[in-house]
């Protein structure tokens, strides 16, 4: 009977061991991340998991700040490129002294194997893909304005003629502003970036 109970106890040490081996395997497989490195905020930092789902771009972040626009034919500088790749949604505010349109650039990083790691300034090693009008010439009025572009509805603004419906997702936007009319003026701006 010694015999018997002292088998029957090694097959169930045996399936612990078992059991236990399996369960810290399905433990450390579970928790290892994607070999993709995670897009990096302005401040270096991962983007996701965050508490706050937004991510703000001050003026001085943008350098867009009361930056000139000139009369006539010319256009703002862009703003700094913003890194989007896991953004949801967008809100950019614009404030100009003159009426003016609104102009989007979409960029790409396909051509770089890893952009935030071998590029840690966010903003930087990305590739112009195209320019697109969102609010139509000297449509939006001068004063604060809001445009809004997200995943899955169309964009709205809070003046103007919107001229095309762009869609997140999209590597990474800057924005610039220009007008027709004889007077110069100044635009400031803000971008808030929303993750989840």
């Amino acid at each position: 009977m010694k015999g018997y109970n002292l088998a029957r106890l090694t097959i169930a040490l045996v399936v612990l061991l078992f059991c236990g081996l399996m369960l810290q395997t399905n433990h450390t497989v579970s928790a290892q991340t994607s070999a993709q490195f995670p897009d990096l905020d302005k401040n270096g930092k991962p983007l996701i998991p965050r508490p706050n789902p937004f991510l703000m771009y001050s003026p001085a972040d943008l350098n867009h700040n009361a930056v000139t626009l000139p009369a006539t034919t010319g256009t703002t500088p862009p703003t700094n490129i913003v890194p989007t790749g896991g953004a949801t949604a967008l809100t950019y505010f614009v404030n100009c002294t003159q009426p003016a349109k609104v102009t989007i650039n979409v960029y790409t990083a396909d051509d770089i194997a890893k952009p935030q790691p071998l590029n840690p300034a966010p903003g930087t090693g990305y590739t112009l893909f195209g320019s697109y009008d969102l609010v139509t010439a000297n449509s939006i009025a001068a004063g604060p304005q809001q445009i809004y572009i997200g995943t899955e509805l169309a964009p709205t603004a809070t003046s103007g003629t919107l001229n095309l419906s762009i869609r997140l997702p999209q590597a990474a936007v800057s924005f610039q502003e220009a007008q027709t009319g004889a007077t110069q003026g100044t635009c400031t701006s803000r971008l808030a970036v929303k993750y989840n």
